[in-house]
């Protein structure tokens, strides 16, 4: 477990002790739609004019609370959300009348709570710890007030439209007295800027303090990894956050990368689904861009191919070594790090600890196959290059035997029962050294009535170490590897 996973599970421990964990914390709102199809939990913020001020304009509003509210859920590891507006009655596209947060990625820890506990917990952590920010006890009516562009906020709509090619910062600016920023918004340009007191913004710091990102530079995006989730910032994004910034800070905080932490004198960048929120020494800019997982899982497919080439250059004269007996549970760990990089697997999980018995762990997989020929696996050349189409997603379940000489049919019981037991239709095997004829076989006959089956015997294991040798730098304590001799 890495120092941030450590915190991140720490802190998990701590939101969801809270006495109020479960309880409605306005306006940060957790719902659930439940179909045919199944459920899926949401959030949304929607403020009353009565609240905040006497004419209704809560654009601002709306933008600003989602936007601290999803950052602080994605520091935290709880998820990473999709923002969307609802426009307003009036039918004007520029009023956000509502903002909804879909969680596409939701922190999974090693707890017995559901996604729809541990959301409600972490908003109720959020509307805790931005209080300090926004100070909820303070926003009443008459208190909070609006002010259309006067003094500072004509100032900061000039700037903003200087920076750059969108000169539209002044359809939405002014200032909101209570909670208490200056604010304006770009709608052709997709961004939104929020400039608060320097005392808001160290506690706002201060609640994003989980947040400790890892990351790695591709061509055009950055990837990142924190908290268990991962994101991937185009660099075009990148530039139009901290032009902005500079652009309204003097002198601005310097910028040292995306891996920053909050607790550092400089801009930080934090990535959700949909947006990338950056923050100064005063300053709040969010640009819209796509920079959630299916980003991550492209720039990672590239990095892979890459990597694979490279392998099948310079690892081609490999050989490995493995051991007379088997580690289960590190064979085990290195057949879940080989599906990860496999071409078509969406996601892997386990679903069962290590069998004493028979030296066995079930995983569950989503994997697209091709239809027909070319599955992974015998019967077919491997997927190497993608995904092959026409294709189908499968919930499939692998199984891990390693058995000398040969796996045979009596290792691996009841197939069918496991792929039911689980609402799975396939079933994937890997058999080291090698499947005996039997079980082959037998793989075959259930193919025929219907489950998706495949394998992996010692060499089609090898022929992917080969792809990702680093990999097996990773296990030398289970596989050694040696130059061929020429």
């Amino acid at each position: 477990m890495t120092t941030n996973e450590s915190l991140t599970n720490r802190l998990h421990e701590f939101v969801m002790r809270e006495s109020c964990a479960q309880e409605r914390h306005d306006p940060f709102v957790i719902g659930e739609e439940t179909s045919e199809r199944g459920s899926m939990v949401f959030g949304y913020v929607r403020t009353s004019s009565y609240q905040l001020d006497g004419c209704g304009g809560r654009t601002d509003v709306h933008d600003v609370f989602s936007l601290l509210w999803s950052c602080v859920m994605r520091a935290c590891g709880a998820a990473s959300p999709s923002l969307f507006s609802e426009g307003g009655f009036a039918g004007i596209e520029e009023e956000i009348y509502a903002r909804w947060l879909v969680f596409e990625q939701i922190g999974e820890f090693n707890d017995d709570s559901t996604a729809k506990q541990r959301l409600l917990a972490y908003a109720a952590h959020a509307y805790h710890v931005l209080n300090d920010v926004l100070g909820w006890e303070h926003i009443k009516y008459p208190n909070a007030k609006w002010k259309d562009q006067n003094g500072e906020a004509d100032q900061m709509v000039e700037l903003l439209n200087a920076a750059g090619e969108f000169k539209d910062f002044g359809d939405m600016a002014g200032r909101r007295e209570c909670p208490d920023w200056l604010y304006a918004k770009s709608h052709k340009g997709r961004v939104s800027v929020a400039i608060f007191p320097v005392e808001c913004m160290i506690a706002l710091r201060r609640a994003l303090f989980a947040y400790e990102p890892t990351s790695v530079e591709g061509r055009s995006r950055t990837s990142i990894l924190a908290g268990g989730l991962k994101n991937a910032i185009p660099k075009k994004v990148v530039s139009t956050g901290l032009r902005y910034i500079r652009a309204i800070e003097d002198p601005p905080f310097p910028w040292r990368g995306v891996d920053t932490l909050a607790s550092e004198p400089a801009i930080i960048a934090i990535p959700l689904e949909s947006h990338c929120v950056f923050l100064g020494g005063q300053t709040l800019v969010a640009v819209e861009g796509e920079c959630g997982l299916r980003q991550f899982e492209a720039e990672r497919t590239k990095f892979l191919e890459r990597r694979a080439k490279e392998n099948a250059v310079f690892a081609a004269d490999y050989i490995f070594h493995w051991p007379e007996k088997m580690d289960g549970s590190k064979f085990e760990d290195l057949i879940y790090a080989l599906l990860e990089r496999e071409p078509g697997v969406m996601w892997a999980r386990q679903t069962s600890p290590t069998n004493e018995r028979d030296g066995g762990r079930d995983f569950m997989a989503r994997w697209v196959v091709p239809i027909g020929d070319g599955m992974p696996g015998a019967g077919g050349a491997a997927v190497d290059g993608g995904v092959p189409t026409p294709a189908r997603a499968l919930n499939v379940i692998v199984q891990v035997k390693a058995r000398n000489p040969s796996v045979g049919k009596s290792k691996v019981l009841d197939i069918r029962d496991t792929v039911e037991a689980h609402e799975a239709n396939g079933y994937f095997l890997i058999a080291f050294p090698q499947p005996a004829g039997s079980l082959v076989q037998h793989l075959a006959a259930l193919a025929k009535r219907g489950i998706w089956t495949s394998w992996w015997d010692r060499a089609q294991i090898e022929s992917r170490l080969r792809k990702h040798v680093d990999l097996a730098a990773r296990f030398t304590d289970l596989v050694k590897i040696e130059a061929r001799k020429p």
